[in-house]
């Protein structure tokens, strides 16, 4: 991507998280950035192509989060889950939005059904079996486990739709440890002793 492009995507990004992507035209974003219709369009044809670079940039952010942390202890998955949050509140637009790409836009839907959402359960039932093996959560049935891996990633999905019902859109931020201290407490009655001790160190510096 080039400086322009760059320049177009950062903007881009920040006014559909002001204002909502169904609400941001092509005409707008290029008056704002004080360009001519055509020279918008050079780059991104549509408005499609301008989303779903952005949803690409956000699932290979996403990606290297996940590469860059191995999870070796409770403590690790549940910081993990911090950065993907934070990571979601900078894209937020994009999940805020999700069931309307969805329907409109059809590669971001065909590489969400695809490659996003299985590489997702995937990585998330490797990271909760890896703590099961470590001994820091203990099941009692495959469906305590199953329980688990789902409400995670429902939570992880949509936290920020559920926290712009009572915050505006430029206040999601302080939504967002509530939502961690839940994730955290949805572990608890699955965590050994030093499970335990991992989700209050966690929680512990989520108040500083």
């Amino acid at each position: 991507m080039n400086a322009t492009q760059e320049k177009i995507s950062k903007r881009a990004l920040e006014l559909f998280n002001l204002k909502g992507i169904e609400y941001v035209g092509m005409r707008e974003l290029a008056v704002d950035l004080g360009i001519r219709i055509g020279n918008l369009t050079y780059y991104f044809p549509t408005k499609d192509d301008l989303v779903f670079n952005l949803s690409q940039a956000y699932t290979e952010s996403n990606s290297k989060i996940h590469s860059d942390l191995p999870i070796n202890s409770l403590y690790d998955f549940l910081t993990k889950n911090k950065l993907l949050f934070e990571n979601g509140l900078k894209y937020q637009c994009l999940l805020l939005s999700m069931v309307h790409l969805m329907e409109q836009n059809t590669r971001i839907a065909a590489n969400y059904q695809g490659n996003v959402m299985r590489n997702r359960m995937s990585g998330l039932t490797h990271d909760i079996e890896r703590l099961e093996e470590t001994k820091y959560l203990k099941f009692g049935s495959e469906d305590d486990k199953l329980l688990i891996i789902s409400s995670n990633s429902l939570q992880s999905r949509f936290w920020l739709s559920e926290a712009v019902l009572t915050e505006s859109r430029q206040n999601l931020a302080n939504q967002m440890t509530h939502y961690l201290r839940m994730k955290a407490h949805l572990l608890r009655p699955y965590a050994t002793k030093k499970g335990l001790e991992d989700i209050e160190r966690f929680k512990a510096e989520l108040k500083q």
